[in-house]
């Protein structure tokens, strides 16, 4: 095996490491379907509330607290994702000059471990990092989730 053999990987492995630096949407991806749950049940809340059923004011309350704490979680989310964005950038940085090394040492030979190295440092802390936002999201709104499932469940079993 010479280090030649790694480029690709390497090249992968930086597109792979901006690209997680650079991706927003994984905020949108991971909040977006409890959002927009929340804001269905909110509307919902609000219309009962307008037609002057009973309890509606409770529901409209809790709706309205639920989005503020989702509002707290997106906050946090974003803030983890910040320190996730600067590993995957400085990971990028690395694979960078390394893509530039081997470069220059296209020919040169080299063992198993070193192979398996460059490839664990090319593919695997984005992968680490996504895997890491999507559980801390999940962790983190566990009990927001239960929350806004009681509150669906007051929606329709109210009058």
């Amino acid at each position: 095996m010479t280090l030649g053999d790694f480029s690709s990987v390497v090249q992968l492995g930086v597109g792979l490491h901006a690209g997680t630096a650079l991706l927003e949407a994984i905020t949108e991806l991971a909040e977006s379907p409890l959002s927009r749950r929340l804001s269905r049940l909110y509307k919902i809340a609000e219309t009962k509330l307008k037609h002057q059923r009973p309890g509606a004011q409770d529901l409209y309350d809790q709706a309205s607290d639920l989005i503020g704490d989702l509002e707290v979680k997106k906050v946090q989310f974003f803030n983890e994702y910040k320190i996730v964005v600067e590993v995957n950038g400085a990971v990028a940085i690395v694979l960078a000059l390394l893509l530039a090394l081997i470069s220059f040492l296209f020919s040169e030979t080299t063992n198993f471990v070193i192979g398996l190295m460059i490839n664990l440092l090319s593919l695997g802390p984005a992968s680490v990092s996504l895997l890491f936002l999507l559980s801390r999201w999940n962790s983190n709104t566990a009990h927001l989730r239960d929350s806004v499932e009681a509150l669906h469940q007051r929606l329709f079993n109210a009058v």
